[in-house]
């Protein structure tokens, strides 16, 4: 096993502040994503959709294997399997190198040990914010590429399950609310 920084094995940027790419009237209409789309176990959800400039550079749209983390506290992490998204200001894009399993790294990014060092990287502000420059810091143990891969297939698993976990309770949830408002003669 062999420890890097991120931004041996991975390019690091920011995404972009949105608003300065909004063209209403134009019709090219994007999907982004925004800091409430990302939320830990969870699938990437909430984008919305906007007006966008097409000046917009390529760089702040998502590519299959990126890896969103919020630079605001809690830092939350996704893997990304579709293309195209517009990626919104305080979130990092993280493209992995050739040589890593990217949904490996990303489980990696999202582990405790990798967590307490953010923590402490992190600013004292009220929300505590992580910077690009900090961030592409962070020390990572990394194993080979196969075995990165044979662990990726297995928490990749772990979090289908996960994933239909949270679905079953949003649905019960709502079960539950809608079964009320019939008793109580709402909607």
């Amino acid at each position: 096993m062999n420890t890097f920084k991120l931004k041996e094995i991975a390019e690091v940027n920011s995404g972009v502040t949105v608003r300065r790419y909004i063209d209403e009237g134009s019709n090219n209409f994007k999907e982004v994503i925004v800091q409430k789309s990302i939320q830990k176990g969870r699938k990437l959800s909430d984008l919305q959709k906007m007006e966008m400039s097409s000046k917009l550079n390529e760089r702040y749209f998502t590519v299959k294997g990126d890896i969103l983390m919020k630079t605001p506290y809690p830092n939350d992490v996704v893997h990304i399997s579709q293309e195209g998204l517009v990626v919104g200001d305080r979130i990092a894009i993280i493209r992995v190198s050739d040589g890593f399993d990217s949904s490996f790294i990303a489980h990696l990014l999202d582990n405790v040990s990798v967590r307490k060092q953010l923590t402490k990287l992190t600013s004292s502000e009220r929300i505590p914010q992580l910077s690009i420059k900090d961030l592409k810091e962070v020390k990572l143990q990394i194993p080979d590429l196969e075995t990165q891969k044979r662990y990726a297939k297995i928490l990749n698993l772990i979090d289908e399950r996960i994933y239909t976990n949270y679905e079953i309770i949003d649905n019960d949830t709502r079960l539950k609310e809608g079964i009320l408002n019939k008793l109580l003669g709402g909607n």
